[in-house]
């Protein structure tokens, strides 16, 4: 009387070719490990950690001096 829907059924393929799930293990490394060393992290230079604490102590300093003012 009342049929319920059957789920629907589909056909999944995988994005991979199989001739890529043969690669070995080291071969993946070695290739890691030569992506790894070609990239250069350059960061910004007002974002390194030498200036970032320099620029802590000179706020410190400067709310010194200021705090000497109000008093």
């Amino acid at each position: 009387m009342f049929n319920q829907r059957q789920p629907k059924r589909f056909k999944y393929k995988s994005r991979l070719s199989d001739s890529k799930k043969n690669e070995s293990k080291d071969e993946l490394k070695s290739k890691w490990d030569e992506m790894r060393g070609n990239t250069k992290r350059r960061g910004n230079f007002l974002t390194s950690l030498p200036t970032l604490i320099i620029f802590l102590v000179f706020v410190f300093i400067l709310i010194y001096v200021l705090n000497g003012y109000t008093k």
